[in-house]
């Protein structure tokens, strides 16, 4: 829930950084706070995946995940408003003084977004009863990010696979299965398609949920009412039974275009309690659906094939190892005896 707000921010962030877009009004003081905002938010990123398993059910835990969800998504609203209200500005005396608004705004959520990512780190501290130099910086937080999850080396194919798929003029609610082993990209690849601009612009809603080998029903309904119905609370939610949720979810979807990105799923019983929840108004829906096991994406989509993902090429992986270590320099000579033997094993 807590992720899904910061996935969203952080899009938001990085097309503004990528795109070196006029919005950003051409000061380099608010692309620096653009870019210590989108910082933290890798920090606090960091903290939820790694946290959140080690410690499921603390209650401090909890209240942090709100508190970040919350934050972040009246963060997202407040920047997505100036940059509106920039765009729709043609008298050029008005336009720079939205300019002005949007840099105190960008201020006002660095220092937010800062002290929250303050606050978890003070409980690695805790936990780990030490300071380490990962855990005590937003730098290295954000490359340790950065490494995880944004390089994707030879899945140009598998995207535009997915991507056509998505965007194709079949009309009726289609799921798209992604299937493959353990570890071998379907999570990264369907990251990717989720977080890519011209889907996102092309669904009104969309949310992500883990399934993962164990269903939990109810906290995969939970994920998807705080990812579709932002303007509700963990604790109005919580006092809701599984059915109240279920509504909840199918009103929100009902009459929009929507993409739901279901991940590692693993059972037929499963898929069977998870698809009376979305509506089919014709109107382009998708489900974006990974698992492991072929004969459950069959039976969840027996209509259209799954899309298989395979090894990488001796020659991706390679790349994608060197990126991982290094980064934008060539694996040293010295090491690139051990390094491709390292590869060839893996």
């Amino acid at each position: 829930m807590a992720y899904a707000a910061l996935s969203s921010l952080m899009h938001t962030l990085q097309q503004l950084l990528q795109s070196k877009s006029p919005l950003i009004c051409g000061s380099s003081v608010q692309q620096q706070h653009v870019e210590c905002a989108y910082q933290s938010l890798c920090a606090l990123q960091v903290f939820l995946e790694d946290t959140t398993k080690e410690a499921k059910g603390i209650e401090t835990i909890k209240v942090l995940e709100k508190r970040i969800r919350d934050i972040v998504y009246k963060a997202e609203d407040r920047v997505d408003s100036s940059l509106r209200r920039i765009i729709t500005l043609v008298d050029r005396h008005k336009r720079e003084r939205a300019c002005k608004s949007f840099n105190d705004e960008l201020q006002k959520v660095e220092k937010e977004i800062d002290s929250l990512k303050n606050e978890v780190m003070q409980i690695e501290f805790n936990k780990h009863g030490r300071k380490s130099a990962e855990a005590t910086t937003s730098s290295s937080s954000s490359r340790r990010y950065t490494t995880e999850h944004n390089i994707v080396v030879g899945m140009e194919d598998d995207f535009n696979i997915i991507l056509d798929r998505l965007t194709d003029q079949i009309n009726e609610l289609t799921v798209i299965p992604v299937v493959g082993m353990g570890g071998i990209g379907k999570t990264t690849l369907a990251r990717k398609v989720y977080d890519d601009s011209a889907i996102r612009y092309r669904f009104d809603k969309l949310a992500c949920v883990t399934i993962s080998e164990v269903y939990n029903e109810r906290q995969m309904l939970l994920e998807l009412v705080s990812s579709i119905i932002r303007d509700r609370t963990d604790e109005n939610n919580q006092k809701m039974s599984n059915d109240q949720l279920t509504e909840i979810v199918y009103r929100g979807l009902k009459g929009r275009r929507f993409l739901i990105v279901i991940d590692d799923i693993w059972s037929t019983e499963a898929w069977d309690q998870l698809q009376r929840i979305f509506p089919n108004d014709n109107n382009k829906s998708r489900i974006l659906l990974t698992t492991r096991l072929n004969f459950v994406a069959d039976y969840a989509s027996p209509d259209f094939p799954p899309h298989g993902m395979s090894f990488l090429s001796l020659r991706d992986s390679w790349n994608l190892f060197t990126q991982r270590l290094f980064r934008k320099h060539p694996c040293p000579p010295q090491l690139l005896k051990i390094g491709k033997h390292i590869v060839q094993k893996c």
